[in-house]
């Protein structure tokens, strides 16, 4: 089996954790009817997050030889990805830092929530929608 297609297996289980994590967390704080268990939707989040975080794991190491291997020969659309998805990674570590350690900054928690979805979607986009139109052109 191709790299390609390992990336792209675990990058779609990514995408579906986050849709998980980020519907979970907003029907808890942004509905005005409460739908569900809080603390139920809250465990359900918290462990979306976890297999999201260790779903992310082997896509870095996976990105990082890749990137490396490229040396300065990489695309620009190669290179957006990179920088998005290194965004995304330092993203996810203050979230989980301000959640573990800073509580005084907790409020800034659904922000950089919302953030590290958007960024996995985009991550995801830049090279799923080459891949596609690739095989369709």
């Amino acid at each position: 089996m191709s790299p390609y297609l390992i990336k792209a297996m675990i990058a779609t289980a990514l995408v579906a954790t986050a849709v998980t994590a980020f519907a979970s967390q907003m029907t808890l704080m942004g509905r005005a009817e409460r739908k569900g268990d809080p603390e139920k939707l809250r465990r359900f989040h918290k462990r979306a997050g976890r297999v999201f975080a260790v779903l992310l794991l082997p896509l870095a190491f996976l990105g990082a030889r890749f990137w490396v291997a490229a040396g300065d020969a990489l695309s620009v659309r190669a290179g957006f990805h990179v920088t998005v998805a290194l965004a995304l990674v330092i993203l996810l570590l203050l979230k989980v830092l301000i959640v573990r350690c800073y509580r005084g900054f907790l409020r800034f928690a659904p922000t950089l929530g919302m953030t590290v979805f958007a960024l996995t979607l985009l991550a995801f986009a830049l090279s799923a929608v080459f891949v596609g139109l690739t095989i369709v052109f």
